[in-house]
């Protein structure tokens, strides 16, 4: 069977080739979590503090049916036309990507679909703001992320803030306790909580990017094993919005949503959120994903 095609961009191959660390990022934060040209504007900044942190950012998103690697100026473009035209942008997954392709569509690639194309472009380390999971109330609905799955078959690190704050903390380790996925919390032994730097759930601790790194390559060692590893840091303490203070609102998004499921779930509780927090919730969001980069950085350059 063929490959699937990438397209990378000149900057992300040109470093590949010469062994500059390169870092992965994900695109639904500007398809689906930022209106435009919010989301333009984040592009640019992320873009750009990855560069002042030494590293290539390899943005990946799904353009016309090709699987972008890092964006051109003229993808940018194509992009932006986009949403100016108000096309469709579609919130892909691992699994929306073969339809995808076929019928040339544009779209955000998720958690399990940028780990996914990150690890065919050779990518080992990859920034998001908070990974899906299992959500609240899945004893009836059953509905637990593909991340989880993509975290268990595919070998590529994977920084977060913690799994999303709308969903069931709990049951989202012990999903990926039972998948076998290694979850170390950042210079700290408590999970965060996305919003929140504590949750109340006890993880293991790791301190250095260089132990991060050889935890990874010792574990690719075994037969069999090719799971990815999941490292939550914790939200800056000045952009934190306590567990206490979000969960009251949180509470009534989930009731709000009460008749929407699948992936339309998420986004409108995030919508939610960032208008009866009055945009606190955004700028906490902006807040983890800078700091999620500074250490993804530190983690991508001690990989090479």
């Amino acid at each position: 069977m063929k490959a699937i095609p990438l397209k990378i961009s000149s900057q992300v191959q040109k470093a590949i080739d010469s062994g500059k660390a390169v870092l992965a990022l994900e695109s639904t934060v500007i398809t689906h979590g930022l209106p435009y040209p919010q989301n333009i504007e984040y592009l640019n900044d992320i873009e750009a503090l990855a560069e002042e942190q030494g590293v290539i950012p390899a943005t990946i998103c799904v353009l016309n049916g090709e699987c972008c690697i890092g964006l051109e100026p003229q993808d940018i473009e194509i992009l932006k036309g986009k949403m100016q035209k108000g096309d469709e942008l579609h919130k892909l997954t691992l699994r929306d990507l073969g339809l995808a392709l076929a019928q040339k569509q544009s779209g955000g690639t998720t958690v399990s679909a940028t780990m996914a194309l990150a690890e065919m472009a050779g990518i080992k380390v990859f920034v998001t703001g908070g990974i899906g999971g299992v959500h609240r109330g899945w004893q009836e609905s059953r509905d637990i992320s593909l991340d989880i799955k993509a975290l268990a078959q595919i070998p590529v690190i994977v920084v977060c803030a913690g799994c999303k704050a709308i969903l069931d903390i709990g049951a989202t380790l012990e999903a990926l306790e039972t998948e076998g996925v290694p979850v170390y919390a950042w210079q700290t032994d408590e999970f965060p909580s996305f919003y929140s730097r504590k949750s109340g759930h006890i993880v293991s601790q790791i301190d250095s990017a260089k132990a991060i790194v050889q935890a990874f390559k010792i574990m690719q060692d075994f037969d069999k094993v090719h799971s990815g590893m999941l490292i939550a840091c914790p939200i800056p303490t000045q952009a934190e919005i306590p567990f206490e203070e979000i969960e009251p609102y949180i509470q009534q998004a989930i009731k709000a949503a009460s008749n929407i499921s699948g992936k339309a779930l998420t986004p409108y509780l995030l919508d939610h959120l960032a208008k009866s927090t009055e945009g606190r919730s955004v700028k906490a969001n902006l807040a983890l994903l800078e700091n999620n980069l500074k250490l993804g950085a530190l983690i991508a350059k001690e990989m090479t």
